[in-house]
């Protein structure tokens, strides 16, 4: 494995995976080196968030926690209550950023994000349908919000479509306006329910990762792993329309069939972190265009995307339990208050483009 100069990525530094003269994976050494201290630096936050909180826990006892050496109390803290809670952070971040990454890229804007084009928003409706209308669990829940995301994500783009699939800015304003009826929607959904369950629902509509189990992490994370892998395997066929459709038709790609299992795969990812914790805002709609800035790449960079979107949502987690220890806040307004501003932030940006 060796790190040359090459032509082959416009003259940056390549990493070399592999046999010399035919090697198996080549990577960029900026984002390679970028993605790896990332990923150090939420280990040192997982650790940190395992350790703290309404009761502080020494590293050495953490430590024999983790071997099973550890007191009672202790192990269920950190195994039981706080473990979960961190992994499913990681995992619902890295999902959130590759869904925001996927609609970013099919609709070639930095503001194409799940949570401002409405399609969370869908996903959040199918979830309260279930819910409040429905009377099902937590996997008819994960089903209805997944069918809500689909059918909302189809609905954008058919009526933001105008000879094909749409981008720009007329894509995120059909989005914006479905996401508006949608969240009516949703309130209208509220006020009619009885108050237990409203009150249930509002608090897990904020964004909530408190009581999250093994058992909800392993449901989460088997299917957004599975979503993950589709975004990989489109990632080569998303670049070259990135390109161009033109030169994407030309190399025999069918762009139509791309966009589409990109769309199911993007929702996905989405609709699973909306039914496991409730809408999580900012993480989508900053995470790739982060990820972008540090790595200075155009296009897709999943594994920093990915990287970046685990490290901001523990990030979040993790102030929002500081704040106040023994009541921690809903990781949903802290993500929310950091978002609101990145989000203007980004309207004046691209304005002053246009």
């Amino acid at each position: 494995m060796t790190i040359t100069n090459t032509d082959l990525d416009f003259g940056r530094r390549i990493l070399r995976v592999g046999p010399r003269d035919r090697p198996f994976l080549l990577v960029g050494a900026r984002p390679a080196v970028i993605t790896a201290c990332i990923c150090a630096a939420a280990v040192v936050l997982a650790i940190y968030g395992a350790l703290s909180g309404s009761a502080e826990i020494t590293v050495a006892e953490g430590i024999a926690a983790l071997r099973g050496q550890g007191d009672s109390f202790t192990t269920m803290i950190v195994l039981e209550w706080r473990a979960p809670r961190i992994l499913i952070a990681l995992v619902l971040g890295a999902s959130l950023a590759i869904s925001g990454a996927i609609f970013q890229n099919l609709t070639s804007n930095p503001l194409g994000s799940p949570d401002v084009i409405g399609f969370q928003t869908g996903s959040y409706t199918g979830a309260l349908i279930v819910m409040l209308v429905l009377g099902g669990g937590s996997i008819a829940t994960m089903t209805g919000a997944l069918a809500g995301g689909i059918v909302t994500a189809f609905a954008v783009f058919f009526l933001a479509s105008k000879r094909g699939f749409a981008g720009g800015v007329r894509l995120i304003i059909v989005g914006i306006g479905v996401s508006a009826m949608l969240a009516s929607l949703n309130v209208w959904l509220l006020l009619t329910a009885t108050v237990e369950d409203a009150i249930m629902a509002s608090l897990w509509g904020a964004g909530n990762l408190s009581g999250t189990s093994w058992s909800t992490f392993a449901l989460a994370s088997s299917g957004s792993v599975l979503f993950m892998v589709v975004a990989v395997l489109l990632a080569r066929p998303m670049r070259l329309q990135q390109i161009g459709i033109p030169f994407a038709t030309a190399l025999g790609q069918n762009v139509r069939i791309v966009q589409i299992v990109a769309i199911v795969a993007g929702i996905g990812l989405t609709a699973l972190s909306t039914a496991t914790v409730g809408p999580i805002s900012f993480i989508a709609l900053a995470a790739p265009q982060i990820a972008r800035r540090l790595t200075k790449t155009d296009g897709l960079a999943l594994a920093p995307t990915a990287a970046v979107g685990a490290f901001l949502l523990l990030l979040a987690d993790v102030v929002a339990q500081r704040i106040n220890p023994d009541s921690p806040l809903p990781v949903g307004i802290v993500t929310v208050s950091i978002g609101g501003a990145y989000f203007l932030w980004l309207l004046m940006r691209e304005g002053r483009k246009k």
